[in-house]
């Protein structure tokens, strides 16, 4: 889902349309307008600084020590959720109006870059500066230096309250932007990831026609081979070819996209046979289970490739011993189904390769690795598998899903979370 852990100012407003906002506040109105970064870097280069500002900040050091000080004054207003006024490092007075877009601070509208008329003074304020130490920091001449001083505005103190309404104005206008180009960047991404959903859907289609191809011919075949051992009594033999007979045909011929926990595990118990059959006592298997979560829907296909994936990578470099135990619970409404073996268990490498879909190194974990996707694509990021330890066991894959018996359950209660979050 859509982030904004990096998102920054100009990834969400439109920079050209920030210009001429400002270049047109500027020609209307006599008052600074600056927009900066979250680290308090002017945005682009029409920022309207006074003369004095622009001054300080062609300076190497006085641009530095300018930024750091809009930096500070933002994050305070950030940390207040408010527009505050503060005196600069110069001693100037500006505004600071933060723009928070999806409670992230992104920036803010600075401006004021003025000083403050003293009640009942002849004084005249700008007279404060040391001019020849100023110049001599910012390496310019102090006549040059003089005359921006001259031009820094004096006013009351009501002129900054002014300021601040209009730059709240503008700060507004700029989250309102904000607000929208996540709204759009949101839709964008799920409408990517719901392409992709479908991609990957119609390939599983295809997959599965594929292995269709002729299936009579095959369970023909396999019905021969049946009646050929019995015919020899050869009753080990014609059971084994009955059940891959019967598990092939679930596999293939399996329309229910939601069956039931009864008719997957009824399936697994097929497959478990014939690998018992074949590793003899490398291989014992168990399953623990209680009526009342046989008639829970699960995604078919979902949990044969986790079975499948403990007995080639876990049981079979053993030498004898090997077990495999599968037990299904519910916890509110949830449904776990968790798989261990007593295998060599898997390093830390396999282990985060498994379920990382960005990873390159799946090969023997591709099966599992849909199952945790086609899990996500179904019910969300909530749901998926997770490997970790359980007593007595060296790897142990959980598989996560809501508890539902009939999927139009499932989407009504979908519907109603939607519509509770936007009540």
């Amino acid at each position: 889902m859509y982030s904004n852990e990096n998102l920054h100012l100009t990834d969400v407003i439109d920079i050209d349309l920030l210009h001429n906002v400002q270049d047109k506040l500027s020609s209307l109105v006599d008052v600074s307008v600056v927009t900066v970064d979250s680290e308090g870097k002017p945005v682009g280069d029409l920022n309207n600084f006074t003369p004095f500002c622009d001054l300080v900040r062609s300076s190497k050091n006085g641009s530095k020590l300018c930024i750091a000080c809009d930096a500070r004054a933002e994050k305070r207003s950030f940390a207040d959720r408010k527009s505050i006024t503060y005196d600069c490092h110069l001693g100037l007075k500006d505004c600071c109006v933060p723009i928070i877009v999806d409670e992230k601070l992104l920036g803010a509208v600075l401006g004021g870059q003025v000083l403050i008329k003293e009640p009942n003074s002849e004084k005249d304020p700008r007279d404060k500066f040391d001019v020849h130490k100023m110049a001599s920091e910012l390496e310019v001449s102090e006549e040059r230096l003089q005359n921006v001083i001259d031009q820094i505005a004096v006013v009351e103190e009501k002129y900054l309250q002014d300021c601040v309404d209009l730059y709240e104005l503008i700060a507004n206008y700029l989250k309102e932007m904000g607000l929208k180009s996540i709204a759009q960047k949101q839709f964008v991404e799920e409408y990517q990831e719901k392409l992709a959903f479908e991609k990957r859907l119609k390939n599983a289609e295809l997959k599965t026609i594929e292995a269709q191809i002729n299936p009579h011919f095959l369970f023909n075949t396999l019905n021969t081979i049946a009646r050929i051992a019995l015919k020899e009594n050869a009753e080990d033999t014609e059971e084994m070819i009955h059940t891959l007979s019967d598990l092939l045909r679930y596999n293939l011929r399996q329309v229910e996209e939601f069956p039931t926990l009864k008719n997957e595990l009824a399936n697994i118990k097929r497959y478990l046979y014939i690998q018992k059959t074949r590793y003899q006592n490398r291989l014992d298997y168990s399953i623990e289970v209680s009526d009342e979560v046989l008639s829970y829907c699960i995604p078919n296909m979902i949990m044969q490739p986790i079975v499948e994936n403990s007995i080639i990578h876990g049981i079979e470099p053993l030498l004898s011993g090997g077990k495999v135990l599968i037990s299904i619970k519910k916890e509110s409404d949830i449904v776990i189904v968790e798989v261990s073996d007593t295998g060599v268990g898997m390093s830390e490498e396999v282990q985060a390769n498994l379920l990382n879909s960005t990873s390159g190194k799946r090969h023997h974990g591709l099966g599992v690795n849909n199952s945790h996707l086609r899990l996500k694509d179904y019910f969300g990021d909530n749901y998926g598998l997770q490997i970790e330890k359980r007593r007595g066991y060296s790897t142990t894959v959980k598989i996560v899903f809501p508890a539902f018996t009939d999927i139009r359950q499932l989407q009504r209660g979908y519907l109603n979370e939607i519509q509770n979050a936007n009540s």
